[in-house]
């Protein structure tokens, strides 16, 4: 059988393995892990000092959460993605939807990123609108400008809104209620497709979302999972 690794921009854990293993729906074998696996809390904690609290969250083993940088994570990335190859992996899913353009020069490593923006661009044809749902308030402003730049690519309104799932270093999440609200908003909006831009919302969501706006919507992990089962499975 095909063995997919899959790939998180943070230490793994038990939790998160669980996650990944029942909302990923493959026919193949997962290996799931971190990009900062193997790091004791007192090398995250030297690695997070003078670092600006909005970048990567990683949890420690009391519960407290430091930040550490895009650099250091990105090399996680790159060291535990070419691992996994080597240790007979047949391709490497990066299980977040930012855009890691190191990465994409790497062969047998699918960045979700691309996927995503290519399907809403596919979907909301030309001079359409795109709906994002955004995990993080204060990364919005950040973790948007890739999709403000596809929207000048192609001719096309981003419309962002907040939606918060259970995402490591956050206290917020959204009820089914909100999810709706928000869901109702961007249709008010005309757009023609929904992003569900994180890896951490489920069908579940999608589904809540997908009835409260009557629009196509588009689930980070079940896309990028449907396209690399069919490339590699």
């Amino acid at each position: 059988m095909t063995t997919i690794g899959v790939l998180v921009p943070y230490r793994s854990d038990p939790e998160m393995i669980a996650f990944v293993e029942e909302h990923l729906d493959l026919e193949a074998d997962l290996v799931v892990c971190g990009s900062q696996d193997g790091m004791s809390d007192d090398e995250l904690r030297a690695l997070s000092e003078g670092v600006e609290p909005n970048s990567y969250a990683e949890i420690l083993e009391d519960g407290s959460t430091v930040n550490i940088t895009r650099e250091v994570v990105l090399e996680g990335l790159q060291r535990q993605a070419q691992r996994l190859l080597h240790d007979g992996c047949d391709a490497v899913m990066i299980c977040c939807t930012l855009p890691w353009e190191e990465l994409d020069a790497m062969e047998g490593v699918v960045t979700p990123y691309t996927i995503l923006e290519d399907t809403a661009a596919t979907v909301a044809g030309g001079s359409g609108a795109i709906g994002v749902m955004q995990p993080v308030e204060a990364a919005m402003e950040e973790e948007i400008q890739h999709w403000l730049a596809l929207g000048e690519r192609r001719g096309l309104e981003i419309h962002a809104h907040y939606a918060a799932p259970q995402v490591p270093g956050e206290d917020v999440v959204f009820s089914d209620d909100q999810y709706a609200e928000v869901a109702r908003s961007l249709a008010v909006q005309d757009v023609d497709v929904i992003v569900m831009d994180c890896m951490a919302y489920t069908e579940h969501h999608r589904a809540v979302v997908a009835g409260a706006s009557g629009k196509p919507v588009l689930r980070a992990m079940q896309l990028t999972g449907m396209v690399t089962e069919h490339a590699y499975c």
